[in-house]
């Protein structure tokens, strides 16, 4: 799903430039299928290595091995910048306080930036949806074990219907929208786990999650037709979440199923453009700040900031991310050899 990656972390960086495709948002098109993205591969990484008791913890040094080293490196960056130039932004207001700094550095708390406006400081704006993944990732193996588990059905299952009507409410105006709807963890935990779900019916019935294919997209037009049937569609975010949903998991599907990438050409090159993905989507504004490139108007202002962002993200790819990723594939095969010889002696 490289191409897929990278095509979301472009459309995520052109939307904070104030890019919409039909008066819509496809930055936040683009951070659903991220969601539902995210769900897919925890579910297969967690049923290839953290699947037994007691690896949570071990399944949380490797999210957070992933994770951390571009973050913290455009973070630092960013913040470099900002004490040099002293220059201000919507998301950098002041200097920031001790607690600010701690936002930034947990991440988790830049998800709530509606009730503790961490958004006046926040070094790396796209990362309020990083604190939801962090999130996510904290409840992951749980989820994973207990799927089908529970007297009365899967305990995951409820899980996902209780955040499935977080999402309702929301999307009714029951509850603020663009937070419960679209950002906060309640209320898009249930697209994670659709993420899951797909994963585990691949595995489990491969015919039936072929279905995902017709079956997503109508139920998310039948989700749009209903909220404006209510008069709700017009409410900020509301068609973009069910475009992304009805988009999303089918792309999972195809691109994990039936288009598979044989030629390995082809697949290098998937796997390169995937791999810039995650730098593109946190480096995007530190580019626009330090270009002064926040809204391009000619075409070689828009190639500048996306050439920027793109080269920037090769460098930190190969130069940090890389050897992040050899680090956690050696733990991750010293450990299984650890427990295999250990059961072995036992």
């Amino acid at each position: 799903m490289g191409l897929l990656r990278f095509i979301l972390a472009m459309l995520v960086m052109l939307s904070h430039t104030g890019l919409t495709l039909g008066g819509l948002n496809p930055g936040v098109v683009s951070v659903v299928v991220f969601y539902a993205i995210s769900g897919y591969v925890m579910s297969a990484l967690i049923g290839k290595h953290f699947s037994e008791a007691g690896q949570a913890g071990h399944f949380y040094i490797d999210r957070l091995a992933r994770i951390y080293p571009q973050y913290l490196l455009y973070a630092v960056a960013t913040a470099v910048w900002f004490f040099s130039v002293g220059h201000t932004t919507p998301f950098l207001q002041h200097a920031p306080s001790g607690l600010e700094v701690l936002n930034n550095v947990l991440i988790a708390p830049l998800n709530f930036f509606m009730f503790n406006a961490a958004d006046q400081f926040t070094l790396l704006p796209p990362a309020w949806s990083l604190g939801a993944e962090v999130l996510f990732y904290v409840l992951a193996p749980w989820l994973w074990r207990f799927w089908n588990t529970g007297r009365f059905g899967s305990l995951a299952m409820w899980v996902a219907f209780a955040s499935l009507a977080v999402q309702a409410l929301a999307g009714l105006g029951v509850l603020p929208t663009d937070a419960w709807g679209y950002r906060l963890l309640p209320g898009v935990l249930w697209i994670f786990m659709a993420g899951m779900a797909l994963q585990r019916l691949q595995i489990s019935w491969p015919t039936l999650s072929h279905k995902a294919l017709w079956l997503v997209p109508l139920v998310a037009v039948a989700a749009i037709l209903g909220l404006q049937q209510q008069g709700a569609l017009g409410t900020p975010y509301n068609t973009e979440v069910w475009l992304g949903i009805g988009i999303g998991l089918p792309a999972i599907q195809l691109l994990t199923q039936v288009l598979k990438l044989e030629n390995p050409t082809w697949k290098a090159w998937d796997q390169r453009l995937g791999d810039l993905s995650y730098g593109i989507f946190l480096n995007h504004f530190f580019c626009m700040w330090v270009l002064d490139l926040a809204s391009p108007k000619t075409a070689g202002q828009w190639l500048t900031l996306c050439g920027s962002s793109i080269a920037l993200s090769f460098i930190s790819q190969g130069f940090v991310e890389r050897p992040c990723v050899a680090w956690r594939q050696n733990r991750r095969k010293a450990w299984h050899l650890a427990r295999n010889a250990l059961k072995i002696g036992s």
